[in-house]
């Protein structure tokens, strides 16, 4: 894990009752709008993920303060939240890559490909490099995600990230961009691990 992500961790940990109230305070400065894209993920992550029996393993990985884990949980799925110690069928990452550096990224891409099942899906989303004029940064943001800490953040090229991705060996199901005032602030995989036939 490099510094940048290990020192970001430490801000979550000790802050983490404050990214809640600024999430909190977020959604409530437009409630409909929080409303509308909490139903989009949710339909999102259901079209993903159902083609896999109820009772299949997930494994989410750290976004916020769970609702994405829980919405995953009432699907009917078994969704873990500790290290990979077995073999899952989906595994989801929402607004955890931001937190990356290229390396660690490219390290998570790798691990969750070794743990996935044959056929198993990898769902996330990663910062738009085009919507930023730097690659990363150290930030504290004034408004209402202030947190009193500054957080790492990495935005991703396009090109580069879709290479990473399709090196490891993930079939590319869906991309797209959104988020934004231009709908391209984020850079949406879902990724299959492809079967491997031994002859």
């Amino acid at each position: 894990m490099s510094k940048e992500n290990q020192k970001t961790l430490e801000v979550y940990k000790k802050k983490a009752n404050v990214y809640l109230e600024t999430s909190i305070k977020h959604d409530n400065l437009d409630p409909n709008k929080a409303k509308r894209k909490r139903e989009e993920l949710e339909k999102f992550i259901k079209k993903n993920i159902s083609s896999f029996p109820k009772g299949s393993k997930v494994f989410e990985i750290g976004s916020g303060d769970g609702s994405n884990a829980k919405y995953i949980g009432k699907l009917g799925y078994n969704v873990l939240k500790d290290e990979f110690m077995d073999k899952y069928s989906a595994m989801f990452c929402w607004r955890v890559f931001v937190h990356f550096t290229k390396d660690d990224a490219s390290m998570c891409l790798q691990k969750v490909h070794d743990a996935l099942e044959d056929n198993g899906i990898f769902i996330f989303n990663a910062m738009n490099h085009e919507t930023n004029n730097v690659d990363d940064e150290w930030v504290d943001f004034p408004n209402e995600y202030h947190m009193g800490a500054e957080r790492y953040y990495n935005y991703f090229n396009e090109e580069k990230l879709t290479k990473i991705v399709t090196k490891i060996g993930y079939q590319i199901l869906d991309f797209h961009k959104e988020g934004g005032e231009n709908n391209n602030k984020w850079l949406v995989y879902v990724l299959k691990k492809e079967r491997i036939y031994l002859e």
